[in-house]
Parts: structure tokens; C-alpha cells; sequence
């Protein structure tokens, strides 16, 4: 039974995968491409799919308008698709993804810049598309600890995002998504074998999703360690609520 229930949560999953990227290819050929219709129906892909699998979200706060630098923590590969459904924004995403079916091509098409972390050149084609962003007025989600960590708190982040962002004036927002417990984090193992076994529970899935206040800093140091400490405080608040 519990093999059914996640065997026909992946299925309706890619059906509304497949429906949303049939929609987004149709508004394209329409319309042309444009950054806010791509946001919409990436929104309401992701709202779809995690209302698909059982997940109930938790919001605290909302999304900011005009450029800023989102900065949140790590913990599985359905963090973005939670995010997603309640921010629009562009999105700072690892290499791989962009060979994944349907998701690679419909992530290029909706806001996903994509980056190889072990290569500089890379890393640094990333910045300069995130400097364009900022200068254009459009906001950019980060994951800065690099890779999902299954820790109590925060790994060590990655600065250079926070030093472009300092230098401009962009405001930087803390983001914090948590679970019900560590079983949810997902740092090793095959994406199939890690949804069979949150996915094959007879429960709703409930997740906290906090979206902060911007972050006053002096320096770009005082940034990194305020931002840090900010999304260390929201999970610690989260796990009392929880």
C-alpha cells in the first residue's frame, strides 16, 4: 500500500509536470517570452504539485517587491519547489538540474540561472547574470551554504552573492524552510528512493516556510554573519512552533 501511495503521487506529480510545461510552451509561442508570465506558471506548478503530494505550507511573512538578494537555507530538493510557489523570483540552481526531463528545459524558460559550483568560470558567469539582474530590478534566490545540509543550523556560506549585493545597495531578505524532522533532509541517496520514503506516509507533510525583513548590516562580513544568524533564529522559532 505504501508503494501505491508514492507510485501515484510521482505519477500525478509529472502529469502536472507535463501539463504545466505543454501551457508554458503554448504562452511562449503566444506570447513571447516574458519573466512574470514565466513566474506565474511556475507558481502555479509548484502550489499544484506540492497540493499533489501532501505537503502543507506554513507561511510567514511575504515576498518583497523590487531587486533584492533572497538568502536561504538548505535542506532537500523540494526546498525550491516550496519556495517557488510563494515568491517570484529568479533562482541560483546547480548544473545538474538543467539535464533533468521536462524540469532542465522548463527551469531555463522560467527564471532558473544555472551554475557549476567546482568550476570558477562558472561561478563567475553566475555573478555577472546576477549583477544583471540586480542593475534590471529583479530579485534573486540563493542557496549559499553550496549544497543541502542536514546540520541543526546553518553550514558556512558562501559569500560572493553578499559582496555584490553590499556593493550595489540590494537588499538581502533571510529565507528559512524546515520540516517535521531530519528525516526529511535529503544530503545523500537516489531522488527516487528519498521520495518513496517520505512520499509512502499516510500524512500531510507540514512545513514552515518564513520569509524575513531585510538585514542591516555595516560591512559585507556583518552581512554574511547577521543573515546567517537570522535564518539560525527562524529555525530554532520553527521547531518550538512545531
Amino acid at each position: 500500500m505504501s508503494n501505491f501511495r508514492s507510485w501515484s503521487k510521482l505519477i500525478f506529480a509529472v502529469l502536472i509536470l507535463f501539463g504545466h510545461f505543454v501551457w508554458l510552451l503554448l504562452v511562449l509561442f503566444l506570447s513571447g517570452k516574458n519573466d512574470q508570465r514565466g513566474f506565474r506558471i511556475r507558481r502555479n506548478f509548484c502550489l499544484a504539485t506540492t497540493k499533489a503530494l501532501g505537503i502543507e505550507v506554513m507561511l510567514n511573512g511575504e515576498e518583497k517587491e523590487g531587486p533584492c538578494l533572497y538568502i536561504s537555507n538548505h535542506r532537500s530538493l523540494l526546498d525550491p519547489l516550496i519556495e517557488l510557489g510563494y515568491i517570484n523570483t529568479f533562482i541560483l540552481s546547480k548544473a545538474e538540474v538543467a539535464n533533468y526531463p521536462l524540469i532542465g528545459s522548463g527551469a531555463r524558460k522560467t527564471g532558473v540561472l544555472f551554475v557549476e559550483r567546482s568550476n570558477e568560470e562558472s561561478r563567475k558567469a553566475a555573478i555577472q547574470s546576477i549583477e544583471k539582474l540586480f542593475l534590471s530590478g529583479l530579485p534573486v534566490l540563493i542557496y549559499p551554504e553550496g549544497t543541502t545540509n542536514a546540520g541543526d543550523l546553518t553550514a558556512e556560506f558562501r559569500k560572493g552573492t553578499f559582496e555584490l549585493a553590499f556593493r550595489l545597495g540590494i537588499p538581502v531578505i533571510p529565507v528559512m524552510i524546515e520540516y517535521p524532522d531530519a528525516t526529511y533532509y535529503w544530503t545523500s541517496g537516489s531522488l527516487m528512493d528519498y521520495f518513496h520514503r517520505i512520499f509512502s506516509k499516510p500524512i500531510k507533510h507540514k512545513v514552515i516556510l518564513h520569509i524575513g525583513s531585510k538585514v542591516i548590516a555595516t560591512d559585507k562580513e556583518d552581512l554574511v554573519i547577521k543573515t546567517r544568524q537570522a535564518i539560525d533564529q527562524m529555525i530554532i522559532d520553527a521547531r518550538k512552533s512545531m
